[in-house]
C-alpha cells in the first residue's frame, strides 16, 4: 500500500483519533498489508460488506479496564448509571450524541459517541453481538464488556467512493516523502491541473500529468472509505459532493487536493 494512500485513510496528519475503549483498533485501510503484496489482492479499499456502525455511552467504574484514574464509581453505580441513560436516550426527542458527550468516559465522547464503521473482530464480542441484533437507529440494551457498561445506538454506515489529484509541497506538515516543491508552485500546479479538467481533459490523464503519489497510476483512485478513515480537511467534502462532482482545491496538512465523487 502506497505512503500516500496509508496517509490520506489513517486521517493521519497529526489528527488520529485514540483507539475507543470498547477494544477498537484505529481506522484502517480495507486491504490488509499482507494481501497488498497478492497479484489478485485490489490496490485500493474495496466496498465492504459486512461492517456495521454505532455510536455509545460508556459507564465505566473503578476496576474496569481502561478506566481513567478519575473514574470512582462502583460497579453498581455505573450499572445504575447506564440504566438511567438508556431510558433517557429512548426517549422520542433524545439526542443521543449530547447524551454521550455529557456522559460518556470514552474518548469518543467529543465526537457524540460515534465509533463509525467497523469490521467484524474489531470490537469485544459483547459489544459487537449487541450491535447487530438491533436494527439500524435503534439501541441495545444496557451492555456490559471489561470496559464497563454501554448504551449503543446502531448507526448507518455511510462509505463513499472517490478519487483524488494531490499536489505536495516541502513545507507542508506532512509532506510526502521527498517532496521538494514550494507551496506557491503546488498551488500554481493544480490550479493547472483544474484548468484543464474544466477544459474537458480526462480525469486520469490529468491525475497521472500533475499528481503526486502513487496513486497517479490508478487515476488517484481512494477506493470506498467511511467517516473517520480520511483526513478530517478531505472527509466532509468528499460526503458533500454528489456522484461525478468534483470538489475546489482543498488544502491539507498533507498537500492540495482535488477530489472526485466516483460512486
Amino acid at each position: 500500500m502506497s505512503t500516500l494512500l496509508v496517509l490520506l485513510l489513517l486521517g493521519g496528519c497529526g489528527s488520529e483519533a485514540p483507539a475507543p475503549a470498547t477494544g477498537e483498533a484505529p481506522p484502517a485501510p480495507v486491504v490488509k498489508a499482507a494481501a497488498a503484496a497478492t497479484t489478485d489482492a485490489p490496490r485500493v479499499p474495496t466496498r465492504a460488506t459486512g461492517r456495521i456502525a454505532a455510536s455509545h455511552i460508556l459507564v465505566a467504574y473503578a476496576q474496569s479496564m481502561k478506566a481513567e484514574p478519575t473514574v470512582t464509581r462502583t460497579r453498581d453505580q455505573a450499572r445504575a448509571l447506564a440504566e438511567s441513560l438508556l431510558v433517557e436516550a429512548s426517549a422520542p426527542d433524545a439526542d443521543f450524541a449530547a447524551l454521550a458527550k455529557k456522559h460518556s468516559d470514552d474518548s469518543t465522547a467529543s465526537r457524540g459517541g460515534s465509533l463509525g464503521a467497523f469490521d467484524t473482530g474489531k470490537m469485544v464480542q459483547e459489544f459487537e453481538d449487541a450491535v447487530r441484533t438491533v436494527e439500524v437507529n435503534a439501541l441495545t440494551g444496557v451492555v456490559e464488556t471489561p470496559f464497563g457498561f454501554h448504551v449503543i445506538k446502531r448507526d448507518p454506515v455511510l462509505e463513499v467512493h472517490c478519487a483524488q489529484l494531490m499536489v505536495g509541497f516541502a513545507t507542508a506538515e506532512r509532506p510526502l516523502p521527498g517532496a521538494t516543491r514550494s507551496k506557491e508552485d503546488a498551488r500554481a500546479r493544480i490550479e493547472a491541473a483544474r484548468g484543464e479538467i474544466e477544459g474537458g481533459a480526462e480525469w486520469a490523464t490529468v491525475v497521472a500529468k500533475y499528481g503526486d503519489g502513487n496513486l497517479t497510476q490508478d487515476g488517484g483512485d481512494l477506493g470506498w472509505f467511511g467517516r473517520r478513515q480520511l483526513m478530517p480537511a478531505l472527509e466532509e467534502p468528499a460526503f458533500d459532493l454528489d456522484i461525478g462532482a468534483r470538489s475546489a482545491i482543498i488544502e491539507s496538512p498533507a498537500g492540495f487536493h482535488i477530489l472526485l465523487r466516483v460512486e
